[in-house]
């Protein structure tokens, strides 16, 4: 399947087959985030954040937030 690139304004577009279109669920307002290569132009859907490991999480969690919190889970 190919796109088509076109000039609209001051812009450049690529014209997504419809099929392509409705596979991977876009529509008007879909972000893209796009990037290139020396071998071409690559297209993702932006939408979940990257998974991050439980270490990197782990690494968010401040003490003032926890120590300010302890009460809360207190069975007193």
């Amino acid at each position: 399947m190919t796109a088509t690139v076109k000039k609209i304004g001051g812009v450049i577009v690529i014209v997504i087959p419809e099929a392509i279109a409705h596979e991977m669920e876009l529509a008007e307002g879909t972000a893209l985030e796009i990037s290139s290569s020396a071998s071409g132009i690559l297209l993702r859907k932006q939408g979940r954040r990257p998974r991050r490991s439980m270490a990197q999480l782990v690494k968010q969690i401040k003490a003032s937030t926890y120590a300010r919190r302890r009460g809360e889970f207190s069975s007193d």
